[in-house]
């Protein structure tokens, strides 16, 4: 019930609105108009084949386009409206592109040639679950002098932020800079409307990096990032601050989350990335906090949630099919591009340990669909892949080769390779390694593979599959 009348009152609701009128009136015109008035015919050919020359003609990403005009064909009206509005993601160039004049190069520096930031940091503290990421968490804002900066897609009223507020409020009246950033859509069912407002009550500073507006031409570009900053650390992985994701809350059994703690560099350019998008929001310079230095190479990626080049994907992909040895991933959704189901299919065939742990017990059943349909298709190259029964796995991490390791909030899905603000940080560290190794070996030991499709499936993944580019 509560989450019902947050829905209402929220700006989501409005939104949802205002989209089924759309939806609406566009069927209504391709349904009964076209029958009383030949005119409305012709016009809505003319409209949706200029509509299919543009989208052809654009730098949409072949799928993409692929997917847009299959909704102008099925959905007179409606659908070439919605492509109107519906910005399609970029197209990538391939990953090979990119390897020429790297292979000498460290994997943390050629992630920063591709457009991260090559940094250092001290010894890193790897959680396999969110709840020893909370407790570390709420240890260091409890000591915080300078600085508790926190952005998140999913922020949400309960123990777990309801942990965290006090401490934040006590933190800012003995002078610590105080600043909460959240994506206005992730939180629409979590936070109430006068959210921001509340903070300020408290003394703290709040705003929403991205607000509801209509027409939705950037409403499928969110900030999916998951960053915290206090003084001189910095924390990142897949966690958000919501009761689940700290086993508070039970949703689809146990969910199964990671995060990383950096200091040092690292930390600096992790605070650097809030500061801009607290500048987008608010229109306000920030200066991050001293951070130190470190003595362990790393590279703090990602990506902006404004068609600007994907550097941050791309550095994942390069990373992934440079793997030598072993290639150990974990993501909730599965939907890769080209180019990286052809790196991991390549890979396996070669020999490479290629493995990938995806959800047993999903949180939305069309993606995860979908993500059983990949996962098919890579175990039919030699790709491993096996399902976490315990609840939802919702971590997203890798291991290549020996030495190293990244916790990001990338999934392996177009939202986060082309559309989203993402962020992650690789690091060049054997016993950073192993410890995400050790995580992976044990959810590997414990999970099942992926089950043979039923006929019905392979039928409706197919289908799904022609429409990911827009999901």
């Amino acid at each position: 019930m509560r989450k019902f009348f947050l829905l209402v009152r929220g700006r989501l609701f409005a939104a949802a609105l205002a989209a089924a009128a759309v939806f609406a009136a566009g069927t209504a015109l391709s349904i009964w108009l076209p029958r009383a008035l030949a005119p409305i015919a012709a016009a809505e050919r003319l409209f949706s084949l200029s509509v299919a020359l543009c989208t052809a003609c654009s730098d949409a990403a072949p799928a993409s386009k692929t997917a847009r005009l299959v909704a102008i064909l099925l959905l007179p009206w409606t659908g070439a409206v919605c492509c109107l509005l519906w910005k399609g993601p970029p197209h990538v160039p391939p990953l090979r592109t990119f390897e020429a004049g790297m292979s000498a190069c460290s994997a943390a520096e050629r992630a920063a040639r591709m457009g991260g930031a090559l940094c250092k940091t001290e010894r890193p503290a790897y959680f396999p679950v969110g709840a020893e990421m909370r407790d570390r968490l709420i240890a260091d804002i409890s000591r915080a002098e300078r600085a508790i900066w926190l952005e998140y897609y999913i922020i949400a009223e309960g123990e777990f932020f309801g942990e965290l507020l006090p401490l934040l409020e006590e933190r800012a009246q003995r002078g610590a800079d105080v600043r909460i950033l959240y994506d206005e859509f992730g939180c629409a069912l979590t936070l109430p409307k006068d959210f921001c407002a509340r903070m300020r009550a408290r003394g703290l500073r709040a705003a929403a990096f991205r607000t509801l507006r209509f027409p939705y031409r950037a409403f499928n570009h969110r900030n999916h990032r998951k960053i915290a900053v206090v003084d001189g650390a910095a924390y990142t992985g897949g966690v958000n601050l919501a009761d689940e994701y700290i086993g508070k809350r039970l949703r689809f059994g146990h969910w199964k989350d990671s995060a990383l703690r950096v200091t040092g560099s690292a930390a600096a350019a992790l605070a650097s990335l809030f500061a801009e998008h607290w500048r987008l929001a608010c229109g306000e310079e920030i200066t991050p906090p001293p951070c130190g230095e470190g003595d362990l190479p790393c590279a703090v990626i990602s990506d902006e949630a404004d068609g600007s080049p994907r550097t941050g994907a791309r550095a994942i992909g390069l990373l992934v099919a440079g793997a030598r040895k072993r290639a150990w991933l974990c993501t909730p959704y599965l939907a890769p591009d080209e180019g990286m189901l052809s790196s991991l299919e390549a890979l396996a065939l070669s020999g490479t340990d290629v493995r990938l742990m995806i959800p047993h017990i999903p949180d939305k059943k069309l993606p995860f669909a979908v993500t059983r349909s990949y996962a098919r298709q890579l175990m039919r190259a030699g790709v491993g892949v096996r399902e976490y029964t315990a609840g939802f796995l919702h971590a997203k991490s890798a291991v290549i080769d020996d030495t190293l390791a990244l916790v990001s909030s990338y999934n392996l899905d177009p939202r986060s390779f082309l559309l989203q603000a993402e962020c992650g940080v690789l690091v060049e560290d054997a016993a950073t390694a192993e410890a995400l190794a050790c995580d992976f070996t044990a959810m590997w030991e414990s999970g099942e593979p992926t089950p043979p499709a039923r006929l019905i499936e392979r039928v409706f993944s197919a289908l799904l599959r022609l429409f990911v580019p827009l999901l």
